[in-house]
């Protein structure tokens, strides 16, 4: 066992989870499904993001083939502002939705081995929210600059 522990100068006790046999099978039912809720939850954000740049790209391909009036324009622009707005709202709630999601696999692993708790570890559960922050500000900041790129482009009609 010592072995298992190098470096470290002792060896780590191994303590099974306390859990019944059925309550075990629940957790880790649980577990599954949160981990599961969290790769839709981030699948949702990447769809979304690029669903949104898509709809700016189609704006400026409609615009540049159809050739709109001022008003027109405008709207688009107010309609650009309007899609930002509420995808980055959804983009932010589904990053909530993911640190409920890790905290309750934080109490679900709380319940099973020390091992279990020793792979998991609260590293990699900071680490997990520092970088889904991280890709968040990413998938925001692309959003903004597609906006600002749709304006910048409609602009020229009103201008």
């Amino acid at each position: 066992m010592a072995d298992d522990t190098e470096g470290s100068g002792e060896a780590e006790e191994l303590k099974p989870s306390e859990l019944d046999e059925n309550t075990h099978a629940e957790m880790r039912v649980l577990y599954s499904e949160s981990s599961n809720t969290v790769r839709f939850a981030k699948e949702r954000q990447w769809k979304l993001a690029g669903a949104v740049l898509l709809i700016f790209a189609a704006i400026m391909i409609v615009a540049q083939i159809v050739v709109i009036e001022a008003n027109m324009a405008k709207g688009l622009v107010l309609g650009s502002f309007l899609v930002s707005a509420a995808s980055i709202y959804m983009l932010i709630i589904y990053q909530i939705w993911q640190g409920t999601e890790f905290a309750r696999q934080e109490a679900i692993s709380n319940q099973f081995s020390s091992l279990f708790k020793s792979i998991i570890g609260p590293q990699a559960t900071r680490d997990g929210g520092i970088h889904g922050y991280i890709i968040l500000t990413f998938m925001i900041g692309g959003i903004i600059l597609g906006n600002a790129a749709t304006v910048f482009f409609l602009a020229r009609f009103y201008l």
